[in-house]
């Protein structure tokens, strides 16, 4: 039978890919030139090659389905035109070995020499491909603020009620929290985030904080010089929050120095970079930055120090106007002089008011009779109507907040703030003439808006200061006398008494 000398990737890959082939041992003889390519498969004796014939290795092929192949067992493959006739005393292949492993067959490459074969280096396994880059999602996906509460530990919450009763589910509108708490996302504006690889020319602690900043901060580099120079935030001008943060992150004299030296373009450089390439371009910053929060904090500083201001004032005509509480004075004055007179001291004319606090502390033969019940006792006894001279004291019902001197210092801070405005809008209108128009418009509305308030707030502070001058003198007590001291003084002797007159009626 004649059988083909050469090979085909369909008859390597029928013999099962990843079995172990094996050939009989063969002997080469005569050789017996022929012109064709087929070797006698039927002979019992094969003819030896050429001298120059090289054993042939197999040819690698695909890595999915590759034999194992002993060079030293493969059969001589003549050379074109030379027959190999197989040896009587060459065994023969077993029936198993013939069935099973089909007559090898070695492809010659097409460059390579009669009777020669080259063999094949290793395959190189290509590498893979890279792994594709993953842009940062900017879809519009809602972005609020965080909630940074005290969260409870493992240990303590399985005992508290949110583990014990039985959780129900909880229905919230969020359209409302997003509208209250919503922040914008910068989204590196439509490029990927930089990596953290990327040279960062500012100090590393600085710009780690000034980054985590501008991630929530909704304005470009090239924006932020035109959104410094509007007023109100109603109109697209900055929040007092980021205003506040942007103090924090001015350039200092050698941060300008070193970005005015950078040569590179600017769209290369790092997020932060950019701001602050673009806050070192803006003139005047730091005192852009204090106007705009001056701005912002006059009108709610004086809101704020309106109800306090007015609030002393009502103290202080309640405690002007009261008669039924010099009356209870004067009991204890009474009271006061026997107790005295019998312990062979002086008697008294009159006393501070800081002596009030001191009715709890001395105690009768009961422990739990002080001279405040002694106090209550007599007023009950002679004059009841007096017992109710707290009504007309209702402002000391609670403590008293901060001072009559604390709020005269703050309207006095207000005005230094509006000075500088002031100042500073001299100074602008030479310094950015006709720049920004709207701009000089809209400061020169606020401050006579904002000096008319605090005119009016001016005026009502020194009605205050004026009636706390008249308790003073009333009472008998220092010039100097510090009004959140003493309205707390009066405040506890209120609530002193009333529990005293709890307690024996």
């Amino acid at each position: 039978m004649a059988e083909d000398t050469e090979d085909t990737d369909k008859d390597l890959e029928s013999s099962g890919g990843m079995g172990e082939v094996n050939y009989p041992p063969v002997d080469y003889k005569n050789p017996t030139s022929g012109g064709g390519d087929n070797l006698s498969a039927g002979d019992t004796s094969q003819s030896p090659p050429s001298a120059s014939f090289v054993k042939p290795v197999p040819k690698p092929r695909s890595m999915k389905n590759r034999a194992v192949i002993k060079p030293d067992v493969l059969p001589p493959m003549p050379s074109p035109g030379v027959v190999a006739v197989s040896s009587p005393t060459s065994p023969q292949p077993s029936p198993s070995n013939t069935a099973l492993t089909p007559s090898p067959k070695v492809p010659e490459t097409p460059n390579q020499e009669s009777g020669s074969i080259v063999v094949p280096p290793p395959p190189i396994i290509p590498p893979p491909p890279p792994l594709a880059f993953k842009f940062p999602m900017q879809l519009g996906k809602p972005c609020t603020k965080a909630f940074h509460w005290d969260l409870i530990t493992s240990e303590k919450i399985a005992k508290s009620f949110w583990m014990q009763e039985s959780t129900r589910r909880i229905e919230i509108d969020t359209t409302r929290l997003y509208e209250q708490f919503s922040v914008k996302d910068l989204g590196t504006f439509g490029a990927p985030e930089p990596t953290n690889t990327q040279h960062i020319m500012l100090n590393r602690k600085i710009a780690h904080n000034f980054n985590i900043f501008l991630k929530s901060f909704p304005v470009k580099p090239g924006e932020l010089k035109d959104k410094l120079f509007i007023v109100d935030e109603e109109d697209g001008g900055l929040s007092d929050e980021h205003i506040t943060s942007l103090r924090r992150y001015v350039p200092t004299l050698d941060d300008v120095e070193m970005y005015k030296s950078h040569k590179g373009p600017v769209t290369e450089l790092h997020i932060v970079d950019q701001y602050m390439m673009e806050m070192c371009n803006i003139p005047c910053l730091n005192a852009q930055l204090d106007l705009l929060l001056i701005l912002r904090e006059l009108p709610i500083s004086m809101n704020d120090l309106q109800p306090l201001i007015n609030q002393k004032i009502r103290m202080c005509t309640q405690l002007n106007n009261s008669r039924s509480f010099v009356s209870v004075l004067e009991y204890l004055l009474a009271i006061g002089n026997y107790l005295n007179e019998n312990a062979r001291k002086e008697k008294a004319k009159g006393f501070r008011l800081s002596s009030l606090t001191k009715l709890s502390q001395l105690r009768g033969r009961d422990r739990k009779f002080t001279l405040a019940h002694a106090l209550v006792e007599q007023i009950m006894l002679h004059e009841p109507c007096l017992a109710t001279f707290t009504q007309e004291l209702a402002e000391f019902e609670t403590v008293p907040g901060a001072s009559i001197k604390g709020l005269t210092a703050e309207v006095d801070v207000l005005k230094n703030e509006l000075q500088k405005v002031i100042q500073y809008r001299k100074t602008s209108r030479k310094r950015n003439a006709g720049v920004h128009p709207n701009f000089s418009k809209d400061l020169k509305m606020a401050i006579e808006k904002y000096n008319a308030d605090l005119s009016a707030l001016t005026k009502t502070c020194e009605e205050m200061k004026k009636l706390y001058s008249v308790i003073l003198v009333k009472f008998g007590e220092m010039a100097d006398q510090d009004s959140q001291e003493l309205f707390g003084l009066i405040c506890q002797f209120i609530h002193d008494f009333k529990r005293a007159h709890a307690e024996i009626i």
